[in-house]
């Protein structure tokens, strides 16, 4: 029994749950991408109340372009504040990306 829920344990915690990315302008999944910027968002009470302004700008991170990613995930660090904190205090992470033939401009 012991085994199991050791292993039942592992394999929650190397899942990659609550990620999103959301294309935006003329991009697919297959476009090479660079990552630009990155934001961490603290929310309390399992992500009901923002604790700082929650709206965010791409345009603050990617510019003037129109073709971005934006990609919102719980990483590593942020599920362990969240574990330690029973969900109370829990961060997630918003990337931005651009593709790489925008950067060379």
């Amino acid at each position: 029994m012991k085994k199991i829920l050791l292993l039942a344990l592992i394999a929650l915690s190397m899942s990659s749950c609550y990620t999103s990315k959301v294309y935006h302008g003329n991009i697919t999944a297959n476009t090479p991408q660079v990552e630009v910027a990155s934001k961490q968002n603290p929310i309390l009470l399992w992500g009901l109340l923002p604790l700082k302004n929650a709206e965010q700008k791409a345009s603050d991170y990617v510019g003037d372009r129109a073709n971005y990613t934006t990609k919102n995930t719980w990483e590593f660090v942020d599920g362990f504040l969240s574990v330690l904190t029973f969900g109370i205090y829990s961060p997630t992470t918003t990337k931005y990306y651009i593709p790489v033939e925008e950067v060379k401009k």
